[in-house]
């Protein structure tokens, strides 16, 4: 396994490494060189990969290779002359890769490096036994406690999983702790505690050298400071966080791993908790029944595995703590969403409308059919049936929602095509003129420079304003599949905002902004959030061609966030307030009229809207609106 740094300010770079290298790789991904440096501090680097996007050159590189000095690095440039290649390389670059580039360059580049690297073995002091606390009588009755809490999970494997994490960070007062286990011939982490999500589900170790291999010759527990004969099992624990390990065996094979990160006291292990850690995993390896799969999904070739493949509805059940414990293949594709990062996690990973029926229904312990909620991931609505059970449990089954049909009378003769007509026409015919006036001139006044420079500037104007029709036409046509995410509602309006700093000067217009500091994060998908608060903006921008002040606020009310965009320019009438949102209505000369439906559509998506808001009290604005994330109870701080 190599373990790669990418520094670089966009996740693409980090993507197409990722898929450059072989699965069992790490790659990491830092957006600086400030956060790359606690990085490196933390684990073991074999590579690192710059992306000189701002063309800093080599400044960015020295600062680079005074944080990783020894480390190989690949930098990635916008610029390709020989002169700057030339200065990289003096920087301390030792392969450069010039945009855009081809997988299979980045990969022979990154292979050149990680075929040179050496895995040096720092000296590491022993653990001062002096400063060791002797092992308390109340470590040994806290093991016996929690192994009477495991043996009860037998028979519910993810949860046996997820419970042992937690007694083996409360037993052996561990920062951080992990449970690897083997699956498919690759070790990947099973559960962990106090580690990132994003580096325990993209790591895979390899099953055959490492610290697996070392376990299957020893068969004892691996001390990072005390063994230094495996460098390659030291780094997988670098990366792991760790500083004890301890193999699980069944029948003399091992099958997976638990990873002990650094006590919360900041003392080193003692003797005597090294010896109640190997009786701990002992007992531990008896819970597990060994499956062919190293997620221990028990009779997964059985009957009840073939009935829930082939179920033709959803499934899912969810535990007294509010985490998915089974989810089918059909519930995956409804929800589209992968079992293997759902189950064991909270409810709320299958989206929080879902998860808002699942917890009423657990809350109240009665059971609730048919409830309808509208899936922002695939924009369809489903039927949603949830029977709480007596452990405090629940299970889910669902359906999509059928839509209404149209026929195709009413679709093709729908007075949406006349305005589609009309509109397009429009905005097509302007242009037009201007090219057809030049082209028949340019015969009579081709010689006259003045008039090439002219035609040349109309036309190229001019077809760029056919290309912004059809190009609106395509976003307003597509259909877009949302990308939830876990955002800062504040700091994704911020962005937006700063897109328009050049307009708003260009224009004279003033920006106000006024961000409430209590507001929450809530689930969204970024770009197409961003692109409905750009498309309100914009409309705020053109109804003031000759400067003013636009304000732009947010504030949280009940189970909702809110945007606020006003301006100073002439609002909006009456009449035309009921008009604002339809297809290709725009009281403007230019322009699809399409910036507000799209915008609005897009928070539909979001279960949310875009209203226009006129009246004496709090004055006109628009409204831009999206449900809150709301915490399930297992997620909640106080539980």
């Amino acid at each position: 396994m190599n373990v790669i740094l990418v520094i670089a300010e966009k996740a693409a770079v980090w993507e197409a490494l990722r898929a450059a290298l072989p699965e069992g790789d790490l790659v990491l991904h830092e957006r600086d060189v400030a956060t790359a440096r606690r990085r490196v501090t933390t684990v073991a680097v074999d590579a690192i990969l710059l992306d000189d996007s701002a063309s800093q050159g080599e400044d960015l590189v020295e600062a680079v290779k005074d944080m990783a000095p020894g480390i190989p690095l690949t930098v990635l440039s916008a610029r390709e002359d020989l002169l700057t290649q030339a200065a990289l390389t003096r920087a301390g670059a030792n392969a450069i890769v010039t945009k855009p580039f081809s997988y299979e360059t980045l990969q022979e580049a990154m292979g050149s490096l990680l075929h040179t690297t050496v895995v040096t073995e720092a000296s590491t002091p022993m653990p001062d036994v002096s400063r060791v606390s002797p092992l308390s009588l109340g470590q040994h009755k806290m093991a016996l406690r929690w192994l009477s809490r495991l043996t009860n999970c037998r028979g519910d494997n993810q949860r046996l999983i997820q419970r042992l994490i937690e007694a083996t960070a409360d037993v052996f007062d561990s920062v951080r702790c992990s449970l690897l286990l083997e699956k498919q011939g690759v070790v990947i982490v099973a559960a962990a505690h106090g580690m990132p999500s994003h580096i325990t589900e993209q790591l895979q170790l390899s099953f055959e050298s490492g610290m697996m291999h070392w376990f299957d010759s020893h068969a004892c527990l691996f001390d990072s400071l005390a063994i230094r004969s495996a460098p390659q099992a030291i780094k997988e624990l670098q990366v792991l966080r760790g500083v004890l390990a301890a193999p699980l065996m069944d029948d003399g094979l091992v099958f997976g791993a638990l990873v002990l990160g650094e006590k919360a006291s900041g003392l080193p292990y003692s003797q005597e908790e090294r010896e109640l850690l190997s009786l701990f995993v002992r007992s531990v390896e008896i819970l597990f029944e060994r499956a062919d799969d190293a997620l221990l999904n028990e009779g997964s070739n059985g009957p009840t595995h073939h009935v829930l493949n082939n179920l033709p509805v959803g499934l899912v059940t969810i535990s007294s703590d509010r985490k998915v414990t089974l989810i089918n293949p059909h519930g995956e594709s409804l929800l589209s969403v992968e079992s293997n990062n759902v189950i064991g996690n909270s409810v709320q990973k299958l989206g929080s409308a879902f998860a808002d029926v699942v917890l009423r229904a657990i809350a109240d312990g009665t059971t609730r059919t048919n409830e309808i909620i509208r899936d922002p991931r695939r924009n369809v609505s489903l039927s949603v049936n949830v029977s709480p059970n007596e452990t405090g449990g629940a299970v889910a089954s669902f359906l999509p929602q059928p839509e209404e049909a149209i026929s195709q009378e009413e679709l093709a003769y729908s007075p949406f095509w006349e305005y589609l007509s009309t509109r397009v026409a429009q905005e097509i015919k302007n242009p037009m003129v201007a090219i057809n006036t030049f082209a028949q001139l340019l015969p009579r006044k081709y010689d006259s420079e003045d008039f090439r420079d002219a035609f040349s500037r109309v036309v190229q104007q001019e077809v760029e304003r056919i290309n912004r029709v059809v190009e609106t036409l395509f976003e307003f046509a597509r259909n877009p599949k949302l990308r939830m995410q876990h955002c800062n509602l504040n700091e994704t309006v911020r962005t937006v905002l700063s897109s328009f700093q050049t307009e708003l000067d260009k224009h004279s217009i003033k920006l106000a902004q006024d961000y409430d500091p209590e507001i929450i994060e809530t689930d969204m998908d970024p770009v197409f959030f961003s692109q409905a608060l750009h498309n309100v903006v914009q409309n705020s921008i053109e109804a003031m061609p000759t400067g003013g002040t636009i304000q732009v606020s947010t504030c949280q009310q009940d189970n909702k966030v809110e945007i606020r965009v006003s301006d100073s320019g002439p609002g909006i009438s009456q009449e035309d307030s009921d008009l604002i949102f339809l297809p290709f209505y725009s009281t403007k000369e230019q322009g699809m009229g399409l910036g507000l439906t799209i915008a609005n559509r897009i928070l539909h998506q979001h279960q949310g809207g875009v209203r226009w808001v006129s009246d004496g009290k709090e004055g006109n604005y628009f409204a831009l609106e999206i449900p809150t994330t709301e915490l399930s109870h297992a997620d909640h701080p106080g539980n």
